[in-house]
């Protein structure tokens, strides 16, 4: 089971701005944010990390890497995939929040870019 997850970013506070907004219809809030990182999860829970960049050419997205974050409805995926747009998301075509039965019968999700291009994906398994 996994613990947390972490990405590099360009722009530590713009990235931080962006994921509070995304993940706000989730019930997550910024835990902590300062000049060296920003922690952010549901509760307690410190689940997702972003940290700047080591160096200014350094590559930050991984060739078919992606992270995927449970919603509890429907709603809230269309909620945080929307929230992910206003905020400057990039489109990936073909991932609107839809059903993707070829994944289960009860997945619904959406993937998008985040500013820095990591390939994001907002889910649930409910109604």
């Amino acid at each position: 089971m996994l613990d947390h997850v972490s990405l590099g970013c360009r722009d530590l506070s713009k990235s931080t701005a962006f994921f509070a907004a995304v993940f706000a219809p989730l019930g997550y809030r910024v835990h902590k944010s300062d000049e060296q990182e920003t922690a952010i999860g549901p509760s307690e829970h410190w689940a997702f990390f972003l940290y700047p960049a080591s160096q200014p050419a350094a590559a930050l997205v991984g060739d078919r890497m992606h992270v995927a974050f449970r919603a509890d409805s429907r709603a809230l995926v269309v909620a945080a995939f929307e929230a992910a747009r206003t905020a400057g998301a990039q489109a990936v075509p073909d991932r609107e929040p839809a059903e993707r039965p070829q994944f289960g019968a009860d997945y619904f999700g959406g993937v998008f870019r985040d500013l820095d291009g990591h390939l994001i994906e907002v889910l649930t398994r409910g109604a």
